[in-house]
């Protein structure tokens, strides 16, 4: 499967400035980003209608890679951007092992995604600074469960560890972050899909700590021909 992602949206946040912080926020879009994923374990590819028929996910493994492209919206002299002004991407390998049959409205699964995130470097920020990033580790958890066969919810967990930050040459602190929330996703039709979530660090109670509250929207319009053939064998029941 090949994604390409635009993100847009606002960020606000209480930015440290030394002696003192100011809340700062933003809005634009963010940096696009390439999405590539390949089944390594796990069911055949769906390429006709009768495979999607008979579709069970049962435990499956992929291989993803995400590559952003730095073209968002950035300004050097804020602290606060949606772009990051350098290329970054993610190494990843989603799990999902499926539980009781598989029926619309029924469904159930538990999903995994262990992570590496892995940053250039932005040569121009805060005014001509060089700010690098080490490696940041990542793993997601979901217990999904279908409410009606329009209708889903999740349960999420996120970790995310290492990304230690240095600008020109003073190092920051690592990540350790561990945030908690919940997704809805409303089929609208079979190519538009609306999801909405919710997620916001536990584990931020001591000074320096990255305290961080996010609210998602995204609506997702997708093409095939399997889902243009469901819809005809639909409408000729």
């Amino acid at each position: 499967m090949v994604a390409v992602l635009v993100p847009m949206g606002r960020l606000s946040g209480e930015v440290d400035l030394g002696p003192t912080s100011a809340k700062q926020s933003v809005t634009g879009f963010g940096d696009p980003m390439l999405e590539f994923d390949i089944n390594i374990v796990g069911p055949k590819s769906q390429k006709t209608i009768p495979d999607v028929l008979r579709y069970e996910p049962g435990f499956s493994l992929d291989l993803l890679v995400d590559l952003a492209l730095p073209i968002g919206e950035y300004d050097s002299s804020r602290p606060l951007n949606l772009g990051q002004n350098r290329w970054y991407g993610r190494i990843g390998a989603p799990i999902v092992w499926q539980f009781g049959d598989w029926v619309p409205g029924r469904r159930t699964t538990l999903e995994f995604l262990p992570a590496v995130w892995l940053f250039g470097d932005n040569d121009d920020y805060l005014g001509g600074q060089t700010l690098e990033t080490d490696p940041m580790f990542q793993l997601d958890a979901h217990l999904t469960r279908d409410f009606t066969e329009s209708m889903w919810g999740s349960l999420d967990a996120a970790w995310y560890t290492g990304g230690k930050a240095t600008v020109d040459g003073v190092s920051g602190e690592a990540l350790n972050n561990l945030g908690l929330g919940f997704t809805l996703g409303y089929t609208i039709t079979r190519n538009i899909n609306l999801t909405i979530g919710y997620k916001s660090t536990v584990n931020d109670n001591a000074p320096g700590d990255l305290q961080m509250d996010g609210f998602m929207i995204s609506l997702v319009n997708g093409w095939h021909p399997i889902i243009e053939g469901m819809q005809r064998l639909k409408s000729e029941e």
